[in-house]
């Protein structure tokens, strides 16, 4: 059996993969479900070691390496995640994979297959080179802007900023000051270059820094509304966005 161990902090996604792992293999066995770092380390510390740990990156009490840096992890780890700014190349050389949610079943088996061929070996996790790995990419994101306005230029950092949006088929942001200011970049372009932990793109139009939101309104099951600083018009959170905008302000 592989005795499992799934750390996942939104009890319908724990119990979703549970189905998908039983549907997928009938030699997996789901030991426990956890939902938070300090209870993670008190269950590794306490019983012995599974074969395998489905663990999702962004847990309620913090980023779930942690969890590495307060106890020895010698099985197997499969990441899952929301988010693909930490869909990284580095999981693969530390784990055996990383499934970006909502998880595909095929892509769970291919993994599970993948477990099973290194079945002999054991995990060698360093979990210092990922947190460096991601604190790499983390610091090319871009910092600030340089704004032309007529003969001089303006920089204008990210801290500043509370939100982007799109005009006319040319892109603005506004600063924390009520300041509206055009930029080269369109909106997709803006996506790569900012950092996904503070900005988020609600709609084909705009792109929201986490301080900017006042209220949130929730229309429907699927619509959300945002009052937004320094915005005298509402901003609707696109219904396909919807449920992965829930899971970015809870973090």
């Amino acid at each position: 059996m592989i005795r499992t161990l799934i750390i996942e902090d939104e009890e319908p996604a724990a119990l979703r993969l549970e189905k998908l792992l039983k549907q997928t293999d009938s030699d997996i066995l789901v030991i426990d479900k956890l939902d938070s770092i300090d209870a993670s380390v008190r269950w590794l510390t306490e019983n012995p070691s599974p074969d395998l740990i489905m663990l999702d990156i962004q847990l309620a009490d913090g980023l779930s390496f942690e969890i590495f840096k307060k106890v020895k992890i010698d099985c197997f780890v499969i990441f899952t995640t929301a988010y693909d700014e930490y869909a990284i190349k580095a999981f693969e050389l530390n784990s055996i994979d990383y499934l970006l949610k909502p998880i595909n079943k095929e892509k769970l088996a291919a993994s599970i297959e993948k477990l099973k061929k290194l079945t002999n070996q054991r995990q060698q996790f360093n979990i210092e080179d990922v947190i460096r790995f991601i604190e790499n990419i983390k610091s090319g994101f871009k910092k600030r802007f340089a704004i032309n306005i007529g003969t001089k230029i303006k920089s204008v950092s990210t801290d500043e900023i509370l939100y982007f949006y799109s005009l006319d088929k040319n892109t603005f942001l506004c600063t924390s000051e009520g300041n509206n200011y055009p930029v080269d970049f369109s909106l997709d372009k803006l996506e790569d270059l900012l950092d996904p932990e503070n900005f988020f793109r609600i709609s084909r139009q705009n792109i929201v820094h986490f301080k900017s939101i006042v209220k949130i309104h929730v229309l429907s099951k699927s619509r959300l509304e945002l009052e937004i600083k320094h915005s005298k018009e509402k901003m609707l959170v696109s219904a396909a966005k919807s449920h992965q905008f829930r899971e970015w302000i809870d973090k």
